[in-house]
């Protein structure tokens, strides 16, 4: 590198880089929310997974006792781009077999709503989508 010309080329690449990089932070749309069901009451516990139909990408977080939840894609970054979405509700609950009066962690997500192959749960995320997301899981 001999004169200016050479340095302001070098410059140039770096920002071009630089802006590479950052326009590769990830999902920018909405994050938070809250999952219930029909009645009224917050799914107090288990996950829930937001797959995109289009790149099938994930989006998943654990629920708050208050059913809330904050959406991260595999990477940790928050949040979900525009585009159509499945949803699931996972619950995992080792006592079945038990009276619904004895179980402490709620109401039980019906088996439909944990599996991508017969969930009816949708999402569809918009350009300027306002928070908080709700979605409602219906009582059978």
């Amino acid at each position: 590198m001999t004169g200016r010309s050479d340095w302001r080329l070098v410059g140039a690449m770096l920002l071009c880089l630089l802006c590479g990089v950052v326009g590769c932070s990830g999902p920018a749309g909405p994050a938070n929310g809250s999952v219930r069901f029909d009645d009224g009451t917050p799914v107090t516990s288990g996950s829930i997974e937001f797959r995109n139909r289009k790149s099938r990408q994930l989006y998943a977080s654990r629920l708050t006792s208050e059913g809330a939840f904050q959406l991260a894609d595999k990477e940790g970054r928050l949040g979900l781009p525009p585009g159509a979405y499945e949803v699931v509700v996972v619950q995992v609950i080792l006592t079945e077999d038990l009276a619904k009066e004895s179980h402490t962690h709620g109401q039980t997500v019906p088996r439909r709503f944990n599996d991508y192959y017969t969930t009816d749960l949708a999402m569809q995320i918009s350009e300027n989508q306002p928070e908080p997301l709700d979605l409602v899981v219906p009582v059978e």
